[in-house]
């Protein structure tokens, strides 16, 4: 299958890698410096008007480049476009091309093939390409197919979270070393806390809060930390926190509200 990619950055690089020895790729970047570690294995180009016909098109620009570089992408109905760009709604992308749209939210963990991937597809996309599709972005992770109008919550939650959890995860090993353990004891106590805790969560599918009772005594250690996450309102910063993720994520589509 012949893919192509415009726009190699972070998340294109990251696809470009997971794909390369599967399929012919074909890369496309202003800067071609970014490109040539792929060189031997791809073809190259730093412009969208040399890119020849492909099957599959991954689209990876940013959001304020997608509107120059949709103007100079070649028409055709026979591809599958799919497109990362936050914010960039699939009535845009068919203003400007034909064929069969997908939007994709990815997030970072894709990398491993541990990520999350929020997808959509645009009206009457035939079932035998949804299956290529799936087939296709499985090897980055668990697929959650969603309403276009629930993006802007997809970015906020998954797309964005992990941003998030690496904050969460330093804070509390800098917790570990300021009570003297060390900084690798620190982030494995951590790592494998935070991983054991949603892997169980994961298969026993109970409400969290079932096992923070569990985990809970009378006077104990952990109501006291507890206490004092709910005395400095973390749950309030942490939903604020979404909340103002999401609201930007809505104004980089132009919405003021999800449509």
């Amino acid at each position: 299958m012949k893919i192509g990619i415009i726009g190699v950055g972070n998340i294109g690089t990251i696809i470009a890698e997971a794909l390369i020895d599967d399929h012919q790729l074909v890369l496309v970047n202003r800067r071609t410096e970014k490109l040539k570690r792929f060189q031997s294995k791809a073809q190259i180009f730093s412009k969208i008007e040399e890119m020849p016909d492909v099957d599959i098109l991954f689209f990876c620009v940013k959001p304020q480049d997608a509107t120059g570089a949709l103007k100079r992408i070649k028409r055709s109905n026979e591809r599958v476009i799919i497109s990362t760009v936050t914010g960039l709604k699939m009535s845009t992308i068919k203003s400007y091309l034909e064929g069969d749209i997908v939007r994709i939210m990815p997030n970072i963990p894709i990398s491993i093939g541990k990520g999350v991937v929020g997808l959509t597809y645009s009206e009457e996309f035939p079932e035998d390409k949804k299956q290529t599709v799936k087939s296709l972005l499985s090897n980055f992770g668990v697929l959650v197919e969603i309403e276009e109008k629930h993006f802007a919550a997809v970015t906020a939650l998954s797309g964005s979270g992990p941003a998030f959890i690496f904050v969460i995860i330093e804070a509390l090993v800098d917790a570990g070393m300021k009570l003297g353990l060390s900084y690798d004891t620190s982030m494995e106590l951590v790592i494998e806390t935070i991983k054991g805790s949603a892997e169980l969560l994961q298969k026993e599918g109970k409400h969290p809060g079932e096992y923070r009772h569990l985990v809970t005594s009378p006077g104990g250690t952990t109501i006291e930390g507890i206490y004092s996450l709910e005395r400095e309102g973390l749950r309030g910063i942490l939903m604020k926190m979404i909340f103002d993720t999401y609201k930007k994520a809505l104004e980089l589509q132009g919405d003021s509200s999800e449509s």
